[in-house]
């Protein structure tokens, strides 16, 4: 399997990470990070495709300078950032970018922040996260683990009130007494499986960004770079919404939407192609096609952005319909809005019509595919993605190549496993294995209902009339199952079967009172052993060691 083909799985063990390439080189040099830059850099420099005034490469150099002066005035906003003094040098050096979500995520997502630290001190270059503020806010409460062993449930704890659902870029915060007080209530609640979480020393960081950036997200994804750069990782961070409001990034935006039906129809072929590839039945996985709706009007092509205003911020999915010299974009609801975009048409009329867009309070995002698509594209010379985005971004490699003709570059893969210290608090939890005994005694409900004359011996001390069962049944089982006695011989066995099993009732009802409690363990253990608790519920010192990868 080709590099860009690889796959990989979450790994099972607590504190086990996947990191490919590694931070350390092998001796050959082969598989490593920098031989990763330089494959990226060559076909990087292929792309001779014309983005309005300028081939891509070209757009390229000037994203990476704007993207660069933005994050760090952005980050230096809020924590201290060095900028190098010889601009030209930094721009050329590597830059290795990721991005998530600004939420509560799990330590294998914040693995991926060491790594682009951890990557850029290996290369000499630049670690830049970006937050996704332009995907939705779900919910605004997380998930805390109580209970014992035997029986443990979820205890749902907000962090601020529930409102409808809207972009982290625009989810204020509505409680600000909810939002203060979460770091102790949940610490509370957790504290009997792990005393020494880091969120009640940290939360404080989020109340202070609060106060400043007024963002729910911000808050969070802020507060957690401060720490970062407490841990001493050296990155910066931009939000999607900052970087989309950046000309150049405008600039492919427009062409992009220039080139309506072309980038409609590849990707749809990317995700047919991908279903296929993968066996994936289902037009909805890994997710949807791109729609068509027509109206009075015409054709309208789906296109993979969001659109919503700040008015009402719902995202909304977006259609356009082009002309000649104009481009609609619609809702298809209450949203419609023209703009000079077209393929002949200057790239200075795309930043300008979308600009137009921002400061009437309508904002157009990308979809998660199309915001990895610019970042790979314009920015990155690496980008690390988690598992599941590397795997959804075998789509965006082939968009690329059937929109620009060209090899996208490659990216890197890291994720890894933390589980909460359950053994600390219930000693001897780790030994039990509830699963074997479960599927033991679905094994023995099973055999009593085929077998049920084995429950039953000695036979000589049963009734006759089990004694009986038990010899008509073995008469049939040495019958040879001929064409006219296949379907009797297999009613008798099982009706001596049910006879026998109505005399073993006692046994059966014994096996069936076991299967909820280890049913409940079962569950219970699922609960106390998932891996996707957020990373704040982890002591200092285990996050550290599972973090810096330096150390191992």
């Amino acid at each position: 399997m080709p590099p860009f083909r690889r796959t990989h799985r979450a790994p099972d063990a607590t504190g086990a990470r996947v990191i490919d390439p590694p931070v350390q080189a092998a001796a050959d040099g082969v598989g490593s990070i920098e031989a990763l830059v330089d494959n990226n850099r060559l076909l990087r420099a292929a792309f001779d495709t014309r983005i309005g005034d300028l081939r891509l490469w070209e757009l390229v150099a000037a994203t990476r300078r704007e993207v660069l002066t933005v994050a760090a005035e952005y980050s230096r906003s809020y924590r201290d950032i060095v900028r190098p003094d010889n601009v030209a040098d930094w721009i050329a050096r590597p830059i290795i970018m990721g991005g998530h979500q600004p939420e509560l995520f799990h330590p294998g997502v914040w693995l991926k922040n060491a790594a682009l630290d951890a990557y850029a001190r290996q290369v000499g270059g630049t670690a830049l996260n970006i937050v996704v503020d332009s995907d939705r806010c779900a919910r605004a409460s997380v998930a805390v683990p109580v209970g014992t062993p035997r029986e443990a449930k979820l205890e749902h704890v907000p962090f601020d009130a529930a409102a409808p659902e809207m972009a982290w870029e625009e989810r204020g915060i509505l409680d600000e007494e909810c939002f203060d007080s979460f770091g102790d209530r949940a610490s509370d609640l957790l504290a009997p499986l792990v005393p020494d979480c880091i969120l009640r020393r940290w939360w404080p960081l989020a109340i202070e960004r609060a106060c400043e950036s007024h963002r729910l997200g911000l808050a969070i994804a802020q507060a957690r770079h401060i720490l970062e750069q407490r841990f001493g990782f050296e990155t910066l961070e931009l939000p999607v919404s900052e970087m989309m409001r950046l000309p150049t990034v405008m600039v492919f935006m427009g062409w992009l939407l220039a080139h309506t039906r072309q980038l409609h129809e590849a990707y749809n072929a990317a995700l047919a192609a991908y279903r296929r590839e993968q066996r994936v039945r289902g037009r909805g996985r890994p997710m949807p096609d791109l729609a068509v709706r027509h109206d009075a009007s015409g054709e309208w092509l789906e296109v993979p952005w969001w659109l919503w205003s700040r008015d009402d911020t719902r995202r909304r999915r977006v259609f356009a319909q082009a002309t000649p010299d104009m481009l609609a974009l619609s809702d298809m609801e209450t949203l419609r809005v023209e703009l000079p975009i077209a393929p002949d048409t200057s790239a200075s009329k795309w930043i300008d019509a979308l600009s137009r867009m921002e400061e009437h309070g309508l904002r157009l995002r990308p979809r998660a595919i199309l915001t990895t698509l610019v970042s790979r594209v314009l920015v990155a010379d690496v980008f690390v993605h988690g598992i599941g985005g590397a795997a959804y971004d075998r789509i965006t490699d082939d968009i690329v190549r059937r929109l620009t003709g060209c090899d996208p570059p490659r990216h890197a893969v890291v994720s890894g496993t933390l589980r909460l210290p359950v053994e600390r608090a219930f000693p001897g939890f780790t030994a039990d294995d509830p699963g074997a005994r479960l599927a033991a005694l679905q094994r023995q409900i099973r055999d009593l209902e085929f077998h049920p004359e084995t429950f039953l011996e000695p036979l000589a001390a049963q009734s006759q009339e089990v004694r009986d069962l038990a010899l008509e049944k073995r008469r049939w089982i040495d019958t040879f199952p001929t064409p006219a006695l296949a379907k009797r011989r297999c009613r008798e066995i099982r009706a001596a079967n049910e006879r026998m099993v109505f005399h073993a009732r006692e046994i059966k009802d014994d096996l069936f009172a076991r299967v909820g409690p280890l049913a409940t363990a079962v569950r219970t253990r699922k609960l106390l052993t998932s891996r996707d608790y957020p990373w704040c519920f982890y002591a200092e010192k285990t996050l550290k060691s599972f973090l810096l990868l330096e150390s191992g």
